[in-house]
């Protein structure tokens, strides 16, 4: 796990790594996944280690799908490790069996390898050394790569936050403008439905009081803010980001398209379709993100 002043690295989800120690070989391939997902290859004889190996990603990484391929050169050295005593006690009991019964026939080694106790598998035992050795290695690398990637992408993503903050402040100074246009437009269509009726003011000021609260964005504003004060201190704090991030762009987009529905000001509808632009190609990079 890669720190730096105490804090993990941002990281993507995909990478590569490979690491070679002594007779073992390992590479590790790391693609988008919501969850993380371990798939590991290796010859039989090494079974025995691969929790070893699953518990070393999960220490390291929290998404992703990991495909861990170990190789082996050399030979396995498999012994097998006979029972003797045990054969030749069986031995001597058949004959005596036979001798007993008057079985005729001779006595083969068929009779004896079908006995599985007699015959044993020894399986090899490695030094885990070099093995975890590589492994780790393989890591190292991997995980150096999607550091690299989880900066670029991270620095795209502030410029892009930077972007949607400069498009809230056009929407700020066209608020006052949109609430001025709710209040005519109000005025102009009960002229026009009403015709020379009169009209009681203080109802009428009553109504479009009423209509312009209903407009207001102020509320919507604040909370958007927070939420992008909150992913830029996920992204100063860093580590595993990407769950946090997605969830406050959903948050923000929820907030604009309710702007959008209330604004009169086509200024403002224009703004909010480049807020919507540029949370969609945040989102295409934090699902990147771990």
């Amino acid at each position: 796990m890669i720190l730096y002043l105490g804090l993990i690295m941002i990281q993507s989800m995909t990478g590569y790594g490979r690491g070679n120690r002594g007779c073992f070989g390992v590479e590790v391939r790391a693609s988008n996944y919501r969850y993380l997902d371990i798939q590991i290859k290796m010859p039989q004889s090494l079974y025995f280690y691969e929790t070893e190996l699953r518990r070393l990603i999960r220490e390291r990484f929290s998404r992703g799908r990991f495909e861990v391929l170990v190789s082996k050169t050399g030979e396995d050295g498999v012994k097998i490790k006979i029972n003797r005593p045990l054969a030749k006690e069986l031995y001597n009991a058949i004959n005596s069996l036979k001798a007993e019964l008057f079985i005729p026939g001779d006595i083969g080694i068929e009779v004896l390898t079908s006995q599985k106790d007699i015959f044993t598998v020894e399986k090899p035992v490695y030094d885990t050394t070099d093995l975890i050795g590589a492994f780790n290695e393989a890591l190292n690398e991997l995980e150096k790569l999607r550091v690299e990637e989880g900066k670029s992408l991270t620095e795209e993503i502030v410029k892009r936050v930077q972007l949607i903050k400069e498009y809230l402040k056009q929407i700020e100074d066209k608020r006052a403008d949109s609430i001025a246009n709710t209040r005519t437009l109000l005025m102009q269509r009960l002229k026009e439905f009403l015709g020379n009726t009169a009209i009681d003011d203080s109802r009428l000021i009553q109504e479009v009081a009423l209509l312009v609260d209903k407009s207001d964005i102020t509320e919507e504003l604040v909370r958007i803010k927070v939420h992008i004060r909150q992913i830029e201190h996920t992204i100063k704090e860093g580590g595993f980001v990407g769950k946090k991030i997605d969830f406050f762009l959903q948050e923000i987009n929820r907030e604009v398209n309710t702007i959008g529905s209330k604004a009169c000001s086509s200024d403002i509808s224009v703004a909010v379709v480049e807020i919507k632009s540029e949370l969609e190609k945040i989102r295409e990079q934090v699902q990147n993100l771990q």
